[in-house]
């Protein structure tokens, strides 16, 4: 597709950049009434934002890229939904019955919960309340939840009594989301609490799958989690960007990119 550098599209999307910036999400219908254009225009505004890492493009809309404000859980919700849907199937059939998972938070894994809960005789042990939802209710999965600080932005437990209790437990597998994944392979989140509890959970299982979409990949965020290198698998929509494949293969990270269905 030709790149549109007339001084008009350059300067709405600027502005546009400017705005999604500032307030964290914009949706598509709201930037199409603002700037009086179509809903197909404003998603090639966005798409192009995106290619230049200016917007972080999401289902319905476009959020911000800043690596010290996460986007809102219900905007990340229906971001890449069914890229998501399809990660999570492939990420669920690693796991097998009578095994024991811990969960990190995220709206991914709360998709991931959906299929967990049909598999039989699990241990799950999860500070992710979007995720128990899917499984508290299932007689054959044994759900452990700790207690703690709840966070109002996306339904994680967190605190000190949340790392003492996941500190008492050794699984089989990690399932985690990420809030991004450096150029560099370091796996980074939003919130330094939730960053040590999923470093805990890494060192208290035998194998880590990280579950995400290509959109984290070559972005930032503040606190640190842990690296490529200690990933087992790594379940995402479409194949990574050179370096973090590079990382993959010098570390032996097994990477699963399902088909669409």
């Amino acid at each position: 597709m030709k790149k549109d550098t007339s001084a008009k599209v350059v300067g709405r999307r600027e502005e546009i950049a400017n705005l999604v910036n500032a307030q964290g999400y914009a949706s598509i219908e709201f930037l199409a009434d603002k700037y009086q254009v179509s809903n197909q225009t404003i998603r090639r505004d966005i798409l192009a934002l995106s290619d230049e890492n200016l917007v972080t493009r999401l289902h319905g809309g476009a959020g911000s890229v800043s690596s010290l404000v996460n986007v809102s859980y219900d905007a990340r919700r229906i971001s890449m939904l069914d890229e998501k849907e399809l990660i999570a199937a492939a990420a669920a059939t690693l796991i097998r019955s009578s095994q024991s998972v811990f969960m990190t938070g995220g709206s991914t894994m709360e998709i991931v919960a959906k299929h967990l809960s049909l598999i039989p005789t699990l241990c799950i042990i999860t500070n992710n309340i979007h995720a128990a939802i899917h499984l508290y209710s299932k007689k054959d999965i044994e759900l452990l939840m700790p207690c703690g600080r709840v966070r109002n932005h996306n339904g994680c437990i967190i605190g000190p009594a949340t790392m003492e209790f996941i500190a008492n437990f050794q699984t089989d597998f990690l399932l985690m989301g990420i809030g991004a994944i450096s150029a560099e392979g370091l796996l980074l989140d939003y919130d330094y609490e939730e960053a040590m509890l999923m470093g805990k959970m890494m060192k208290n299982s035998r194998e880590v799958i990280l579950v995400t979409d290509s959109t984290k990949f070559e972005k930032s965020a503040t606190a640190q989690v842990g690296h490529l290198r200690d990933v087992s698998y790594l379940v995402t929509d479409r194949r990574p960007p050179a370096p973090a494949c590079d990382l993959i293969d010098e570390h032996n990270v097994s990477l699963l990119v399902p088909e669409s269905r």
